[in-house]
């Protein structure tokens, strides 16, 4: 019942392909969406950073006393101050805006990398899954013919009534096997679609074929470093982080202020008045605040971000190795090892049966070679999506995007 029920709802089930899986993820991922809101956020303090400092405006009142007349014995004063940003720190400035931009967009290029390469195994483990199932669904469909012919030789009374019990044994512990493998195909469904960002979690059908006709061939450390996008972001990071220092160093510059107004002077006992212009530069004196520890810190960081390179160099050449031995090792296996299992493990299940209808074997040999035959099937099938992640995290270690 439980397999009439997958089947069942297999029909009405969409196909998906694994470039198709990938692009839905690409668009439906919230988390990258968010990545995303970063570089606007980036671009806004970019466009902070070049702006100019607003101008002040100063009114004054002098000689201010208990029995004065305002308009004719009060000093007035009106000035503007004008922060001056002509020693370098504005552009310093716009160049960390810009690196930081830079790095937000590698970032950004990283986690949809990221996404892409989990979608892909996910896909092909929720592929290989879904090929199991079916396998022990025909199975199981094929080895009750196996029970059918029994009960008919028993009821004709050919054979012992011990048999019977053994094949239908055997017919429940492959039933159990496929409900097994159903469930399992259903958990790998929903991860895919979980990685891939859905709500909906639909039935789908994954149509990749599942066979030996995908290969690579290994790029090499010096592309791989150049591709790997967490090579980028270090890269990145490292370009932010010496820009930051240079502006720490400029920070240590005096800052400029220039002040330009009028002053309306009134002549002691009269009612005339003098207007006088006002003109003033005012200039920090770094004498004990020099930035020193801004600047040691950006210096400090300058050698963070250096080694976080050098060590992410470092796990991308493991990465590429080990995902080069690991290709080369599981196309081996498959080539060399299980494609010969699952043919021999064929032919003498189709010997077992030959000889059995004709008597020449007893039922313990065929369900034997039929279990051979059923377990080569299964090594195969986890050997082939074995092989496909292995492809997944070898373009994965060279830093191949989709």
């Amino acid at each position: 019942m439980f397999l009439a029920l997958i089947a069942g709802s297999c029909q009405a089930q969409a196909g998906l392909s694994q470039e198709e899986a990938v692009n839905r993820a690409l668009r439906s991922r919230a988390s990258l969406r968010a990545e995303g809101a970063r570089i606007a956020a980036a671009e806004g303090l970019k466009k902070q950073a070049a702006l100019r400092p607003n101008p002040e405006f100063q009114f004054q009142n002098e000689n201010l006393r208990p029995g004065q007349t305002y308009s004719r014995d009060v000093d007035t004063l009106a000035m503007i101050n004008q922060p001056l940003d002509v020693l370098g720190k504005r552009r310093q400035r716009i160049a960390l805006a810009s690196d930081s931009v830079s790095r937000t967009q590698a970032e950004y290029e990283l986690a949809r990398w990221q996404i892409a390469q989990s979608v892909k195994l996910a896909y092909w483990t929720a592929r290989g899954a879904q090929e199991v199932r079916e396998v022990l669904k025909s199975t199981v469909e094929n080895f009750q013919k196996i029970i059918d012919y029994h009960a008919a030789q028993l009821s004709a009374g050919a054979i012992a009534e011990q048999d019977l019990l053994r094949v239908r044994l055997e017919g429940e512990r492959l039933r159990i096997s496929a409900n097994l493998a159903a469930i399992e195909a259903n958990r790998t469904r929903i991860e895919l679609l979980k990685q891939m960002g859905q709500t909906d979690f639909a039935e789908v059908v994954l149509t990749e074929p599942l066979a030996l006709d995908a290969s690579v061939t290994p790029l090499g450390i010096e592309q791989a470093l150049a591709q790997r996008f967490e090579i980028k972001v270090a890269r990145a990071a490292l370009e932010q982080s010496k820009t930051n220092g240079k502006l720490q160093d400029i920070s240590a510059r005096p800052d400029l202020n220039v002040t330009y107004g009028y002053k309306r002077t009134q002549l002691p006992d009269t009612q005339a008045g003098v207007n006088t212009a006002i003109v003033s530069l005012r200039v920090t004196l770094p004498t004990a605040d020099r930035n020193q520890g801004n600047r040691l810190a950006a210096q400090a960081e300058v050698r963070r971000q250096q080694e976080l390179l050098a060590a992410a160099e470092a796990e991308v050449r493991a990465d590429y190795f080990g995902a080069v031995q690991e290709y080369e090792a599981r196309r081996s296996e498959l080539l060399n090892s299980l494609q010969p299992f699952r043919e021999h493990a064929a032919n003498i299940s189709g010997i077992a049966a030959a000889a059995y209808a004709e008597g020449g074997t007893d039922l313990l040999r065929l369900l034997d070679a039929e279990r051979a035959r059923l377990d080569a099937e299964m090594a195969w099938t986890r050997g082939l999506v074995d092989y496909r992640q292995s492809i997944v995290r070898l373009e994965a270690a060279e830093g191949v995007s989709q």
